[in-house]
């Protein structure tokens, strides 16, 4: 039943928290600059972007999980001093057809000091519109630059066409960018293929991954080849990340 959180403590400058919607209200000397939350069976993107400019503005660092999500709105308050935003769509609810990942750019149009943007997507359920045959009527955002946006990376790149349009939204409109990274597997339990591929940690074998995950994570590196590869500049540092060709390997051909 917890409604509110008053912190007036100088000193803290680290919070963690999930349950449901609260209330958050610091004092004026309350400097919290890294911030991680989850709200339970509840839009966590939209209330962080609607709710915290105003009531965290020194916020730093973000983190958001959620479970279930809608479309970002966009605002007109700023996160002005935030450097580093994380969210991990991790739900069941987050797949709706509905959702759209471009509407994320509402996220990076209200921090415009972001300097480094992670996405990772738990995709094993893909329900949304194929970028396959959609190709045609690509979406395009105009009069949105993220000027200081340097790193970019996103676990769990799958052939949805917003996801799609959003990779090349960044690229387009990110002209301070550095690296791109994107991993075509992201199971909701581990993060980066620097800890998922035996081949990088010299390990037996990889962790087990479902076969409909492999299957997805190939046909999101056709897309990522056929619809982004060309829209990266060469001076930005590109990794993409395929299924183990050892542990993961099956014929995506065969039932």
């Amino acid at each position: 039943m917890l409604q509110v959180i008053e912190i007036n403590a100088p000193k803290v400058h680290t919070l963690k928290f999930y349950g449901n919607p609260v209330h958050l209200k610091l004092g004026e000397s309350a400097k919290v600059k890294n911030l991680e939350f989850n709200l339970s069976k509840n839009s966590s993107v939209s209330y962080a972007i609607t709710k915290l400019p105003s009531t965290v503005p020194t916020l730093e660092s973000l983190g958001v999980s959620s479970y279930s999500e809608i479309n970002t709105p966009m605002v007109t308050d700023k996160f002005l001093n935030l450097k580093c935003l994380r969210i991990y769509l991790c739900g069941y609810e987050a797949f709706s057809p509905a959702y759209d990942y471009l509407s994320l750019v509402s996220f990076l149009d209200a921090s415009p000091a972001l300097e480094t943007f992670i996405l990772s997507v738990n995709q094993k359920d893909v329900k949304h519109d194929s970028v396959f045959g959609n190709a045609s009527h690509m979406r395009q955002i105009l009069g949105h630059k993220h000027d200081r946006l340097r790193k970019v990376q996103i676990n769990g790149f799958c052939t949805a066409k917003s996801m799609v349009e959003l990779t090349c939204h960044i690229l387009e409109n990110a002209t301070s960018l550095e690296s791109l990274t994107v991993d075509t597997i992201f199971d909701g339990f581990m993060v980066g293929a620097d800890v998922r591929r035996c081949s990088i940690q010299r390990r037996s074998k990889c962790r087990h991954i479902p076969r409909d995950m492999i299957l997805e994570a190939h046909k999101a590196l056709t897309a990522f080849n056929r619809y982004i590869l060309g829209r990266v500049p060469p001076a930005v540092k590109l990794n993409v990340w395929e299924p183990c060709s050892q542990c993961h390997a099956i014929d995506v051909r065969s039932p």
